[in-house]
């Protein structure tokens, strides 16, 4: 059972790591898909023979040394981006001509494309159930840090020979934050519902206090019986 929150840590861990890029992953699709929907509305609109040639005019004006051999020619087509129904994908999305001569002509091919980081894809896909799971793995890795916390600490006290409700109560003050429970805490714990738990409460206080004198490491301090605290003894 000690590798059960360390088998939860990395379970969680994991599932976060997989909603975030399966996310990721539908998000760049649809933006593909986008981008694919309104290169084809743009065609229908503008004639792929009319778009095919004014990309070869464009080709001819480059300079002879340049108008050789497969070039690439990028166009920010206003009619391509108000097809775009993405709003932030508009002003990053072009079209791509894809121009190879050939023996009497020209083979174009056109694509619409986009300059989308990753950073921009992650934004904007949907990660609040990547987020769920992660605020998930940090309080299970606090967890696993606390608990390996309270295990180092239990390894450095002697060999005491404490009773079943001091061993509670030793447990309790290790995980409780600085080692200090009030008396209430400790009363509902270990006598919930006893009319006389505060007198028992004492007792198990004094008893307890005569166990860890035997200890160099641990005493118990309180504040007029308010709150009791777990308290690393100052070396001499």
């Amino acid at each position: 059972m000690k590798t059960l929150p360390l088998i939860v840590f990395s379970m969680l861990l994991l599932m976060t790591v997989t909603s975030s890029v399966v996310s990721y992953d539908r998000t760049r699709r649809g933006l593909d898909r986008d981008l694919n929907r309104a290169l084809s509305l743009t065609i229908q609109a503008k004639g792929y023979e009319q778009m095919k040639q004014d990309s070869i005019r464009a080709y001819r004006l480059l300079s002879p040394s340049l108008a050789t051999g497969q070039k690439v020619l990028t166009i920010e087509d206003l009619t391509f981006q108000q097809y775009i129904q993405t709003e932030a994908l508009r002003p990053k999305a072009f079209i791509a001509y894809h121009i190879t001569p050939r023996e009497g002509g020209y083979d174009v091919e056109i694509a619409g494309q986009a300059h989308c980081s990753m950073v921009f894809v992650w934004g904007m896909s949907d990660q609040r159930l990547s987020l769920l799971f992660g605020l998930a793995t940090l309080v299970s890795l606090f967890f696993c840090v606390r608990r390996r916390t309270v295990e180092l600490e239990a390894q450095q006290l002697p060999s005491l020979h404490l009773t079943p409700m001091q061993e509670q109560l030793m447990e309790m003050f290790l995980k409780a934050p600085d080692h200090r429970l009030t008396k209430r805490e400790i009363c509902d714990a270990l006598w919930p519902n006893k009319e006389n738990a505060p007198e028992s409460l004492y007792t198990l206080i004094r008893r307890f206090k005569n166990v860890l004198a035997e200890s160099a490491v641990w005493e118990i301090v309180s504040e007029r019986g308010k709150w009791y605290e777990l308290k690393r003894k100052q070396s001499s």
